[in-house]
């Protein structure tokens, strides 16, 4: 088995068949090279696989790893274990999906910015486990919180619906928020066609009337989906 195949079984084991309960955010926040070799850390199998694939000591970027992976689980430890297992399972034997879902995480989790983005990752993930939203949802909203600045995930969570989704009149330049959330995929855009017509008032100076053209921004169905999940929970 190479080392991907063993990350990814072991973080499944991982979710699957273990308890989380003393997975917490304070473990990711105090763990220790005495923790990793010998203690709760080394007893969760994922954690145990990356200290036991490491030959030499532990590098930066397992280290980081670790982390997010400790942040990302101690988001689930109170979801039903056997609920965990039944859904997992269902995704890994389903033929729609090429990638088992301990691969599909390990892939996700690893290009997370930072723990905080692995813990939104998570989040979402929790609303699957739950029954939420669908699996398919749980990776598209995953693409999304790759892509977007943090803050700006965080400024989305915390704005109303109705202050997002606006018209910017003709000629207005969007603010580096709206294109943020544009570019992510939360919310599209569209501009409303131009029409010019003859000025009905003669004493004005403009010859003609051009109406239309404002941009209208409103949230896409992964955005509202995303603006739910994340609202409810945080």
């Amino acid at each position: 088995m190479n080392e991907v195949k063993e990350l990814s079984s072991s973080l499944e084991a991982t979710l699957k068949d273990s308890d989380l309960q003393s997975i917490t955010i304070d473990l990711a926040e105090t763990f220790s090279d005495a923790l990793l070799e010998d203690g709760i850390l080394k007893d969760i199998p994922i954690i145990g696989t990356i200290v036991g694939l490491t030959k030499a000591a532990i590098s930066l970027n397992e280290r980081l790893l670790i982390k997010k992976l400790l942040y990302f689980i101690s988001e689930l430890n109170d979801i039903d274990q056997e609920k965990r297992n039944k859904l997992i399972s269902e995704i890994d034997n389903s033929e729609k999906e090429r990638v088992k879902i301990g691969e599909k995480l390990l892939y996700i989790i690893d290009k997370s910015e930072d723990h905080i983005t692995a813990k939104y990752v998570a989040i979402i993930f929790r609303s699957f486990l739950n029954e939420q939203i669908s699996y398919s949802d749980f990776l598209r909203c995953s693409a999304i919180i790759q892509k977007i600045f943090i803050q700006d995930l965080e400024k989305f969570i915390e704005t109303r619906v109705e202050d997002i989704e606006t018209i910017s009149k003709y000629n207005n330049v969007l603010s580096d928020f709206q294109n943020s959330l544009i570019t992510a995929g939360i919310c599209s855009t569209e501009t409303e066609s131009v029409s010019v017509r003859d000025q009905d008032d003669y004493k004005m100076t403009e010859k003609y009337v051009v109406e239309g053209g404002n941009s209208v921004i409103y949230l896409s169905e992964i955005g509202y989906t995303l603006k739910k999940v994340l609202t409810t929970i945080i």
